[in-house]
Order: C-alpha cells, then structure tokens, then sequence
C-alpha cells in the first residue's frame, strides 16, 4: 500500500511538472493519408501510359474526371466509385470528348463536352444519359458546367449571343432552367455553389479578373488580392469562405505570378507557397475545418517542381509529408476535399504515369489526446487530468467514464 502510495506521488509531482512547462497544442491535421491510384487502363500502344487526371469527389468517395492517350485529340469522362470501379461517361451522337468535373452525393454530374461542328458545351450526367447545357443560341457560342450542388443546381458560364463572347455566369437546374447571375460584369463564370452561395469571377476584359460571392441575387465583389491585382475565385464553404488565385507582380512574369488566397467577409488571407515556391493556387475549401488544397510550384525551375499543398491555421504543409514513404507517388496538384477530408489529388507515378490519387486520413493512434500524431506524455497527462469524466475523449474504450483501463490502452499504444 506505501509503495502504491509513494508511485502515485512521484507521478502525481511529475504531471504537475509538465502542466507547468509543456504547452500542448491542438492540431487538426491528419497523421497520414492511406493512398489510392486511380488510372484507366486504355492500353496506348507505344505512345507512352494513358493520362488520368481527377478534378472532382463527392462525400461518398466516387471521383470524376478525364483520360486519354498523349496523341488523342480528345479526352474520355469518367466516374470511379469503390464499388464499380473505372467506368467511361457514355457520349451521346455528335459529342466526341468530354471531361467530367464535379459530381453531387447523389451521383449526379456534370462538365464539359466538344461537339462535332459546334464547339464547347456544359452538361450534366443522370443515370447513363448526357443532358447538354447549350449557349442562349443553340448551335453558336460556348457554354461549360463547372460545379455541381446536392440540389441539382449547376453552375458555368455560356454565351449570349452568336459569338463566343460574351460569355456570362448562369445557374440551371432541371425545373428552373437558365438563370443568368446579375450585377456582373461583362464576362462572368460560376466556377462554385454551396448551398445558396455561388462563387467565380468577373471582368470587362478577358485578363483583369475579379473574384465574386453571390448569395440570393446579393454580389459582394472581392476586389484584388492584397498587393496584386486580380482574384479569381475556385471554391466556397456552407459559410461564404472563398478560396482561390490572385496575381501578384513578379520580375520577368509580364502577366505576374499566381498565389492562393482566402477571402473571409472582406479580409484575405494569403497562404503563400511551399519552401522555394514563388506561385500557388487554392482550388477548394471544406467546410467543417476549412482545410484548403491547391498546388504550389517554382517559377522557372528546370525541371517545373510542383507539389500539392493542403493549408489550415495559417500553416501550408506539402501532402507528400503525409503519405507512407513507401506509396509509388509523387503529389503535384490537389483539386478537391470532402468535409471528411478525403482528397483528390493529381500526380506521378515511380513508373512515370500521370494519375489521379485519392488520399483517405488514416485514423490517429488510439491515445492520442492531443492530436499529434504521437501517444506520449502529454496524452497522460491529459488522461489523468481526465481522470473519472464521463463523456469525454479521454474514455477511450467509451465505457462511459476515464478510467484504468483507458489508462492501459493509453500505454499500450504508447510511441
């Protein structure tokens, strides 16, 4: 009984230490994401490995994007689920390529197709069958589908007259049809919904971009990027959080350099790139912990060195420090996270082909109170602290209360 008394005491004294000289933070970044390639499997002959390339992933993990071989001059859509695998978009008559960019929870999507003597035209894919979303003259102009909500609601931009331009943004759905978003500029796109919130850009040329939110028939123009002079929005949260790109001056860029930024009630936050980077681009946005993806890369390396980034709390980490070194990849672009925090990704394999990655968090080390990655003393500490709570993330085998058992699992995962 002494001895048990004398052990508790010493370790009651050391908890008491590290309270006082340990500061303990609360990350939210994954430990490591589990790596899944995506790739068709068109056999391209001598031409080299087909090209795979992943633009979009709903809540439920299914991925859409394009492939095709380096001398097609055209791409193939397609939709990969876990549970079908790789599966090609089917192209009505006169449509002879296709990319697929965005798909809802409910499976719906939608992207953009050429057409036989016409040209570019948006769409969505229900059900096996393609819908065209055409210009306000059918058979002249463009028009391309850009993002896709739960709703059914699409959003894109197509022109107005017999010309390719202008082109302005819209949003369509199947009972509504058209409608043109208002207080733009003379060219506009919808490049993102969520929710009621519709988020691209607007300009009076072609060059001078600038972001937009549009939220019930209300536009809030974004203005340029601090100490640039453009934004060009990508993607927005349930909340109104926009992300995407700006232009910056750089010496021997006459268009400038791009750089990621995001853009909270009128206030940016630029993240900056990757060590040795001078350009970057925020493509998405989740809404729960509003991690943002995109891709970060040098100026005029040789070779280009690009790298997907994913940033939170004012930190970008470069996503290949979260894969197992043993994955045959190299992550060079990230296009989208779910509110789970899966990922779809775009890059190398070992082998050379060009890819799209799914990256899926792994679950952190039972134990791990304190969300680093590690089980170590100050998860014992925050354990103990814990001691006899109900309800809390301390009761790791969720008895109902912390007890000596959570105190073994604790060490029994101990790193």
């Amino acid at each position: 009984m002494a001895r048990t008394t004398s052990l508790t005491m010493a370790l009651t004294s050391m908890i008491s230490l590290m309270m006082l000289v340990t500061a303990r933070s609360r990350a939210q970044m994954p430990c490591e994401y589990d790596v899944t390639i995506i790739a068709a499997s068109t056999d391209c002959g001598i031409f080299g490995p087909v090209i795979t390339v992943g633009l979009g992933i709903n809540e439920n993990g299914a991925v859409v994007g394009y492939y095709y071989c380096p001398l097609w001059e055209h791409t193939e859509a397609f939709v990969w689920t876990a549970e079908d695998g790789f599966v090609t978009l089917n192209r009505p008559e006169g449509v002879y390529s296709a990319s697929a960019v965005d798909i809802n929870d409910n499976g719906v999507i939608c992207g953009t197709a050429w057409m036989f003597d016409i040209g570019q035209r948006g769409f969505v894919y229900e059900d096996g069958k393609m819908i065209i979303l055409h210009p306000v003259v059918p058979d002249a102009g463009w028009s391309s589908a850009n993002a896709i909500n739960n709703a059914g609601v699409v959003v894109g931009q197509r022109s107005i007259t017999e010309n390719l331009s202008p082109q302005v943004a819209y949003m369509w759905s199947r009972n509504d049809g058209f409608v043109h978003l208002d207080g733009l500029e003379k060219l506009s796109s919808a490049t993102a919904i969520n929710g009621n919130f519709i988020t691209g850009w607007t300009a009076n040329t072609g060059e001078m971009k600038e972001g937009f939110l549009w939220d019930n028939g209300k536009v809030t123009l974004l203005g340029p990027i601090p100490g640039g002079f453009t934004s060009e929005a990508q993607s927005v949260t349930n909340n109104g959080i926009v992300v995407g790109k700006g232009r910056i001056p750089l010496k021997g860029a006459p268009v400038g350099a791009s750089r990621a930024f995001v853009w909270e009630l009128g206030k940016f936050t630029m993240p900056g790139t990757l060590p040795d980077h001078a350009r970057s681009s925020a493509s998405d946005v989740s809404d729960e912990e509003q991690q943002v993806v995109g891709r970060s890369w040098n100026v005029d390396g040789v070779p280009t060195i690009e790298h997907g980034f994913i940033w939170q709390n004012g930190i970008m980490h470069n996503l290949n420090d979260f894969i197992p070194p043993e994955s045959p990849v190299l992550i060079k672009s990230a296009a989208r996270i779910t509110n789970s925090g899966q990922i779809i990704a775009n890059g190398d394999t070992e082998n050379g082909e060009i890819v799209a990655i799914i990256l899926t968090p792994s679950p952190k080390p039972l134990g791990d109170l304190d969300n680093d990655c590690d089980v170590d003393l100050d998860d014992l500490v925050d354990l103990l602290d814990k001691w006899g709570e109900k309800d809390s993330p301390a009761d790791l085998n969720q008895d109902g209360f912390v007890s000596t058992i959570d105190l073994l699992i604790l060490f029994a995962n101990w790193t």
